[in-house]
């Protein structure tokens, strides 16, 4: 129930993103002043999304240099300046409708280490798009994800993706469970395996690497399925200023 959206539904949807992604120049204005705060971003967001009619989807989250290492940090609250890798984790909901994007970004020079794992999630939410097709068991998404991050020795420690709509976490999960399951755990995992895309779902999907010490990079976008095709519904993308 509330996996396959209504008309109305994709409708409200479609607005919460449009006001989501007129955020995204503000972020990239943002990130070019110098001395520009997390905290300081999370309030322009918040004040962009409410002048456009919206609401918060949840508490933004901004996270740069280590604090980036964190898969979810606590909403924003520093007034640390901005430098090195980070992302912007928001979202805008309309009547209710909520959508979730993060934005990953570079702002000044940065290692060869810390670089790659930017490179390494950028492209690889690109093979994830490349890889999705209708009718695939969602988890299976998922599965091939995981094995290419493991397969570098490094650790995403989430699910792929989630349901969006009147709640920010819906079905579909685009997800395994990290543990061996039994009982009513095992029966519940049956089910939800053999959940796959179809028309009117909507969901996001978010690879994210995240590496102790150094920092971590995460992409995150909201689409929908029409005429069995993945159809984008914000547009987070890298953003690198100097």
């Amino acid at each position: 129930m509330g996996i396959i959206k209504k008309s109305y539904e994709i409708k409200m949807l479609k607005k919460a993103a449009s006001i989501s992604n007129s955020c995204i120049p503000i972020i990239h204005k943002s990130l070019k002043e110098e001395g520009i705060t997390e905290k300081e971003i999370s309030k322009r967001i918040k004040e962009n999304i409410y002048k456009k009619g919206g609401k918060l989807s949840f508490r933004t989250l901004v996270a740069s240099g280590i604090r980036s290492s964190m898969i979810h940090p606590k909403p924003t609250v520093t007034s640390e300046k901005i430098n090195g890798i980070g992302y912007v984790d928001f979202g805008a909901s309309y009547k209710g409708y909520k959508v979730d994007l993060t934005i990953p970004f570079i702002k000044g020079k940065v290692n060869n280490k810390t670089k790659k794992i930017v490179d390494f999630v950028n492209s690889l939410y690109y093979k994830i798009i490349k890889k999705w097709k209708y009718g695939l068991p969602c988890y299976i998404l998922h599965k091939f994800t995981d094995d290419i991050i493991l397969s570098k020795k490094l650790y995403m420690g989430h699910s792929l993706g989630h349901g969006i709509g009147l709640r920010i976490h819906e079905r579909p999960i685009i997800g395994m469970p990290r543990n061996n399951l039994t009982g009513k755990n095992l029966k519940k995992w049956e089910k939800i395996k053999k959940i796959y895309f179809v028309s009117n779902m909507a969901f996001t999907i978010e690879p994210g690497v995240y590496v102790k010490n150094i920092g971590g990079c995460r992409i995150e976008n909201s689409f929908y399925i029409s005429n069995r095709k993945l159809i984008p519904l914000t547009k987070a993308k890298l953003i690198k200023v100097k």
